[in-house]
C-alpha cells in the first residue's frame, strides 16, 4: 500500500469514527430544557375531536411502541431502555406548555428520543399534541 493510500484509508477511518461519536451523541442535553417567553410557540391547531382522532393516529404509528398504548412509557421498545416518560403524570421534564412538547416531537431530545421533523409535518405535530393533552386529562 502507497503512502497516500494508508493516509486516505487513516483519513477515511478517522472520520468514520468521529461521526459515529456524533451520531452517538444526544441532540440535547437530557437534563430539563426550557423554552423562554420568547421561543414559546402557541399551538395554531385548535384540539377538536378531528385533530385530536388525527393526532391519536399519528401517535399509534409513530408513538405507541415506546410510550405504550395509553401513554404510560410502557411500550414494547421502552424494555430496551432509556427512560421514556409517563404522559399522563403531571412531571413534563422539558417543559408542559404545547410549544414545548411540540419542539420536543420535532427536534427531539436524546439519542432515545428523535426528531421526528423528516416524518411529520407541522400541522400532524400539533395534532399529536393535542392528542397527548387527552392522555393526561384522564388521569
Amino acid at each position: 500500500m502507497t503512502r497516500f493510500a494508508c493516509l486516505g484509508w487513516l483519513a477515511a477511518a478517522t472520520a468514520g469514527v468521529l461521526a459515529g461519536a456524533a451520531f452517538a451523541q444526544p441532540l440535547r442535553p437530557p437534563e430539563p430544557h426550557r423554552q423562554t417567553e420568547r421561543q414559546v410557540l402557541e399551538n395554531p391547531v385548535p384540539a377538536t375531536a378531528d385533530s385530536v382522532a388525527t393526532g391519536r393516529q399519528w401517535y399509534v404509528f409513530m408513538c405507541r411502541e415506546c410510550h405504550g398504548n395509553t401513554g404510560l412509557g410502557d411500550g414494547d421498545m421502552a424494555h430496551a431502555g432509556g427512560d421514556i416518560p409517563d404522559f399522563t403524570d403531571d412531571v413534563w421534564l422539558h417543559g408542559s406548555r404545547d410549544g414545548d412538547l411540540f419542539r420536543v416531537i420535532k427536534e427531539g431530545v436524546t439519542a432515545d428520543m428523535q426528531p421526528y421533523a423528516d416524518r411529520l409535518d407541522d400541522e400532524d405535530i400539533w395534532h399529536v399534541v393535542n392528542y397527548l393533552r387527552t392522555l393526561a386529562d384522564r388521569r
